[in-house]
C-alpha cells in the first residue's frame, strides 16, 4: 500500500470513530443495569439493551480511532 492510501484509510477510520464516540459516548459510562430510577426496583430490559448498544458502539468508535492512528503512523513509515 502507498503512503496516501494508508493515510486516507487512517483518516476515514478516525473520523468514523470520532462520529461514533460523539454519538454514543465513551465506553466507560456508568452502568445502571437497566434500573431507570432510584425510587423503583424494577429492571427495564429496553434500558439494558440500549445500554449494551451504547457500550458496544462506544468501544467500536474507540477502536476505530486507534486503528486509524495506527494506519496513519504506518503510512508515514512506508
Amino acid at each position: 500500500m502507498t503512503t496516501p492510501t494508508l493515510n486516507t484509510i487512517g483518516l476515514i477510520a478516525c473520523f468514523a470513530g470520532f462520529v461514533l464516540l460523539f454519538r454514543y459516548g465513551m465506553p466507560f459510562r456508568v452502568k445502571t443495569g437497566g434500573v431507570t430510577y432510584i425510587i423503583t426496583h424494577t429492571i427495564s430490559e429496553t434500558e439494558k439493551a440500549l445500554e449494551a448498544r451504547y457500550t458496544k458502539l462506544g468501544w467500536l468508535g474507540f477502536a476505530l480511532v486507534g486503528i486509524g492512528t495506527v494506519f496513519q503512523i504506518w503510512g508515514n513509515w512506508v
